[in-house]
């Protein structure tokens, strides 16, 4: 088919503006064809752009031979330029914006035409299959629901730009090539062809930059900036993401809350949600204690109870021994009132008992109050005593559910933090209709690492120790709290921060807690100990998950969603086939080498190489079938390489 140019045809409106105010005006439209109806007589083309779609109408007996040529040709996804004249409709659509006029066409072109896309080029698109989807993602980024969450996503960007400029920010540009620093995720590495065997590293955060730029003296600072990340992957997690950065001079924690809690509120309405500030503070411990988590979902009202002390005097072995173990394990439940709660079927309460195992748990002893009165997996157990108390401790007044989990802190905190929004999803009391933002704060400063065998920063080493705890960060930094807060939005973590080290002495000590000496310190993070030594101010900042602030806002369970172009959950990506291998000439121009096991032959010789963690030379194995030694040891040259063979002759393999 001959294509038809664009030459001076230039849109006079945009497809989704037009109204019934627009009848009897010529009006030129471009887009995509979403869909054709050829009814005989009369056709029918749904025009798509950005901005919406509009129909467009031609009864052939009314149209000129040229124009009838081009309806006859037009199929789905060709690219069309369209003039007419907009009319009222007869058979109104009220599920579209445009959906009191049509176009009576006058004119087409064909700009490109189109094969059949292998996947829905409309919300249908969402069923097919991911893998399919990422592969064209050309195409589904066709569909009116992605491009309505990108929309939303650049009117987030939008907006938190030109609030950070009322509020006197200043915005920058932090480098993407930075030095390695591997004690949080892993760096995603880029090697240096100018400086063979030494490495770039892509950066996890601007953390140090922006606190450099606040020893600078700018104070304000934010970025809209891309991070880098080489670790495992989940459904609100990628390996590049985006985030909101932003670092000030001179303020306390909760100067940074109320500034970040500014932005959020005027971001919620994009959600059709209310932010009201200052929103609630809840201290880490109580945050575990309470909901099992350190990014509660506060839209669940239902709190974890200890009630180990009730089973002091019981028979049930299981829970008396918790109660005497001296705090090292409890025993704590979860309550949920109501028919709905009371009524759980044996079949729900199996596949609680297998989520719970699947969390560490040995099972999920429960009690429930129904219709028909009392229910328990360890009835035979409970007293009329023991039921009052439970009763009376989680504020039972009717039917309900409680589920039990026995253990330590930490595997009773992941047990039933995680069945506390299931039960509450199953059984309606997920308010879901509301934003529900809080903060956690009060984190401890350090976590015991076992592999390593030392205490590890929480956030980050550039947290500021709590003014109270200072004289611990050298005698007990297990019991240190931080000066840092997590911003959390319906169970998700959208955003972290803290309060930073402004002084060299501080930095010093909070690297000697965490098993950095003075000489490593020096060699890391010799340029920030200088510049807290040069008049660094008291500044703190935070970071916000771009991807997943959007995809709450978007009303979407995946960040995906809400990305132009994401990688797979195995960080790769399907369209681009990346990653993948390079030409041999750019390994040489950067003098990597890729190891690989080879087998080589040279004559009736044969030896393998194997990986060897970069020695030089490699140190070749295996075996030589003939060879006048027993043993021995050969130089030879291969593609190029020396290579080092270490040989042993099979005895009985030839003839001697």
């Amino acid at each position: 088919m001959r294509l038809d140019r664009l030459a001076d045809f230039r849109r006079t409106h945009r497809n989704g503006d037009l109204r019934l105010d627009h009848a009897g005006q010529t009006v030129r439209l471009l887009g995509w064809c979403k869909r054709i109806r050829n009814l005989g007589s009369l056709v029918f083309i749904d025009l798509r752009d950005r901005w919406g779609v509009v129909q467009l109408r031609a009864e052939e007996h009314e149209v000129a031979p040229e124009l009838l040529e081009r309806l006859r040709a037009v199929r789905s996804e060709f690219v069309l330029a369209a003039e007419g004249v907009v009319r009222e409709r007869e058979s109104k659509n009220p599920n579209l914006p445009t959906g009191d006029i049509e176009v009576d066409l006058t004119a087409l072109r064909i700009l490109n035409t189109a094969q059949t896309p292998p996947l829905p080029v409309d919300d249908a698109g969402q069923e097919a299959n991911e893998d399919l989807r990422l592969k064209y993602r050309f195409l589904d980024l066709r569909r009116e629901k992605l491009q309505r969450n990108l929309l939303l996503r650049s009117e987030v960007a939008n907006i938190t730009r030109a609030y950070f400029r009322r509020q006197d920010f200043v915005d920058f540009e932090t480098p993407i090539l930075g030095r390695s620093t591997p004690e949080g995720a892993r760096d995603y590495l880029v090697p240096s062809r100018v400086h063979p065997g030494q490495f770039f590293a892509l950066p996890q955060s601007p953390q140090l930059y922006k606190q450099l730029l606040q020893v600078s003296g700018f104070e304000r600072y934010v970025q809209i900036c891309r991070c880098f990340r080489d670790e495992d992957l989940r459904a609100d997690r990628q390996p590049e993401f985006t985030q909101i950065d932003v670092e000030m001079s001179f303020v306390g924690q909760e100067d940074v809350q109320a500034m970040i809690e500014g932005l959020m509120v005027e971001l919620a309405p994009l959600a059709g949600q209310t932010a009201v500030a200052p929103f609630p503070r809840l201290p880490y411990k109580d945050a575990m204690e309470w909901y099992g988590s350190d990014k509660p979902d506060l839209r669940c009202a239902v709190k974890i109870q200890d009630v180990t002390a009730h089973f002091a005097q019981s028979d049930f072995n299981l829970f008396r021994a918790a109660a005497e173990s001296g705090g090292q394990r409890r025993v704590r439940g979860l309550f949920f009132a109501g028919e709905q709660a009371g009524a759980s079927s044996r079949k729900q309460l199996d596949e609680l008992q297998d989520t719970a195992k699947h969390l560490g748990a040995g099972g999920l002893p429960y009690v429930k109050w129904g219709k028909d009165g009392l229910s328990s997996s360890f009835k035979k157990f409970i007293t009329p005593e023991l039921e009052a108390a439970l009763k009376e401790a989680f504020g039972a007044q009717g039917e309900g559910l409680a589920v039990f989990a026995v253990g330590t802190d930490d595997q009773t905190s992941k047990v039933l933090g995680e069945l506390r929004l299931r039960l509450a999803r199953a059984f309606g009391q997920l308010d879901t209709s509301r934003f529900a933002f809080l903060w956690v704060v009060d984190f401890p400063l350090f976590q015991w690492d076992e592999e390593s065998g030392r205490f590890v920063a929480c956030h980050h080493p550039f947290t500021s120790p709590h003014p109270d705890d200072l004289d611990l960060l050298e005698t007990n930094p297990g019991a240190c709290r931080a000066v840092a807060y997590d911003l959390v939005l319906n169970g998700y973590e959208v955003g972290g921060g803290s309060i930073r080290i402004h002084d060299a002495d501080t930095q010093s000590a909070m690297f000697r807690a965490i098993g950095i000496d003075e000489v490593e310190a020096r060699e890391k993070f010799g340029f920030l100990l200088d510049a807290l030594s040069y008049g660094a101010p008291p500044h703190g900042g935070l970071a916000l998950g771009l991807d997943r602030l959007v995809m709450l806002l978007a009303g979407v369970d995946n960040i995906r969603e809400v990305i132009a172009f994401p990688k797979t959950a195995q960080a790769r990506c399907l369209m681009q086939d990346a990653p993948n291998t390079v030409d041999a000439r750019q390994l040489r121009d950067l003098r990597i080498q890729i190891e690989q096991a080879q087998q080589y032959r040279a004559g009736v010789m044969f030896f393998e190489t194997v990986p060897a963690e970069a020695q030089a030379p490699l140190k070749a194995l295996r075996t030589l079938t003939m060879a006048q030694q027993p043993s021995s040891t050969s130089t030879l040259v291969l593609d190029g390489e020396v290579v080092k063979v270490e040989t042993t002759r099979i005895p009985g393999s030839f003839p001697e």
